[in-house]
C-alpha cells in the first residue's frame, strides 16, 4: 500500500513539473530563448512593414504571396513567445484534462478570436472614430486588463469545481466500484478508450462542459495581437486595409498551429501521468489526486490573472507604433525603431 501511495505521488509530482516547465516557458522561463523570440518577431514585423508597402505599390501574385507568407510566419513566432494565453490553455488543459478534439477546437477558436477582436478595434476606433494608430494601441491595455480578469475570474470557477469534487461522499464512489466489479453499465469508467486515462470522476462533465470552454476561449482571445493591430494600422495608412484583414487572418492560423501544438503537447502528458496513475491506484485514489490537480491548475490560474492584472495597472498605458511603414512622406516613422525607443 506504501508503495502505490509512493507510486501515485510521483506521478502526480511529474504532472506537476510538467506544467510548472510549461508556465516558466511560457512567461518567459528561459531568458536567451524568449530574446531570440522576440528578435525574431521584430525581424517578421519589419518584412511585414516592407511586404505590404511593396504590395500597394505593385500589386501581384508574388508580393501577396509574400505578404501571407511572412503573416503566417509572424504569427508562428509570436505564438512561440512568452504569452498568458498560451500559460492559461496549457495550464488548463494540464490540470484539468480535456480529448485531442477539444484542445484543437480551444486553441484555433481563441487565435482566430484575437485576430478578430484586433480587426474590429481597428475598424471600430480607427476607421469609424478616427483614431490614430497609437491611440488605438493605447486603447489595448484597456482590453488586456478585461481578459486578465476573465483570466482570474475563470481559475476562481476552476477552483470551486475541484473542490466540489473533492467534497464530494466517498459512499457513492465505493458505489461506483461496487457496481463496476458486478459488470454494471457505467459509462464513466475506465474501460473506454475515449475516458482520458480512466479517470472519471472529473474529465467526462469537463468535456462536455461547454461554458468553460467558451469561458477559456473568451479569457484568451479578447486580448488581441498587437502585431495585427500595429499591421492594420500600417495598411490603414497605406489605403490597404482589406490587404491587412487577409494579413492578419492568415496570422491568426499561424498562431493557431503553434497553440495547438502546445495544446497537444498539454494533453498527452496529461493522459500519459492519467494512464500511470491508474494502474498503480484505485480510482477513488487517483480521483481524489487529479480533483487536488485540478484545484492546483484553478489556483495557478487565478494567481497568473491578477498578477497580470497588477503588472498592466503599474505600467504605462500607451504604447509607440511599431515599424510604421517606410517614408511616405515624414520620415518620423520610419526612423522609428521597430519596438520603440
Amino acid at each position: 500500500m506504501r508503495l502505490n501511495t509512493r507510486r501515485l505521488l510521483t506521478g502526480l509530482g511529474i504532472l506537476l513539473l510538467v506544467a510548472g516547465l510549461y508556465q516558466l516557458f511560457l512567461q518567459g522561463g528561459f531568458p536567451s530563448l524568449t530574446l531570440q523570440l522576440v528578435a525574431w518577431q521584430r525581424d517578421f514585423h519589419r518584412a511585414l512593414t516592407l511586404a505590404i508597402t511593396e504590395l500597394s505599390g505593385t500589386p501581384s501574385p508574388a508580393t501577396w504571396v509574400t505578404l501571407l507568407g511572412i503573416s503566417f510566419g509572424y504569427g508562428v513566432f509570436h505564438a512561440a513567445g512568452p504569452g498568458h494565453g498560451k500559460a492559461v490553455l496549457t495550464t488548463y488543459l494540464l490540470s484539468q484534462g480535456g480529448a485531442k478534439r477539444r484542445a484543437l477546437a480551444l486553441s484555433c477558436t481563441a487565435s482566430l478570436l484575437q485576430g478578430l477582436v484586433a480587426i474590429t478595434l481597428v475598424v471600430v476606433l480607427v476607421h469609424g472614430l478616427g483614431w490614430l494608430t497609437r491611440q488605438a494601441m493605447g486603447s489595448v491595455a484597456w482590453v488586456e486588463q478585461a481578459s486578465f480578469l476573465m483570466v482570474a475570474l475563470l481559475g476562481a470557477w476552476l477552483c470551486l469545481r475541484a473542490i466540489r469534487q473533492l467534497r464530494r461522499p466517498l459512499p457513492a464512489v465505493a458505489g461506483e466500484r461496487q457496481a463496476d466489479g458486478h459488470g454494471h453499465d457505467h459509462h464513466h469508467h475506465d474501460h473506454s478508450p475515449h475516458c482520458c486515462g480512466g479517470v472519471h470522476h472529473v474529465a467526462p462533465r469537463q468535456a462536455s462542459d461547454w461554458r468553460t470552454a467558451l469561458a477559456t476561449v473568451v479569457a484568451i482571445g479578447i486580448r488581441p495581437c498587437s502585431g495585427g493591430v500595429l499591421l492594420l494600422g500600417a495598411a490603414t495608412l497605406l489605403g490597404q486595409f482589406p490587404v491587412g484583414v487577409a494579413a492578419v487572418l492568415v496570422m491568426s492560423l499561424g498562431t493557431a498551429l503553434t497553440v495547438s501544438g502546445l495544446a497537444l503537447a498539454s494533453v498527452m502528458a496529461r493522459g500519459w501521468a492519467e494512464r500511470r496513475l491508474a494502474r498503480q491506484g484505485s480510482a477513488h485514489r487517483v480521483g481524489r489526486l487529479l480533483s487536488w490537480a485540478a484545484l492546483g491548475g484553478g489556483l495557478a490560474i487565478v494567481v497568473l490573472g491578477v498578477s497580470l492584472s497588477m503588472t498592466g495597472v503599474s505600467q504605462p498605458t500607451t504604447a509607440p507604433l511599431l515599424g510604421e511603414p517606410p517614408s511616405r512622406g515624414a520620415g518620423e516613422g520610419a526612423s522609428r525603431p521597430p519596438f520603440g525607443g
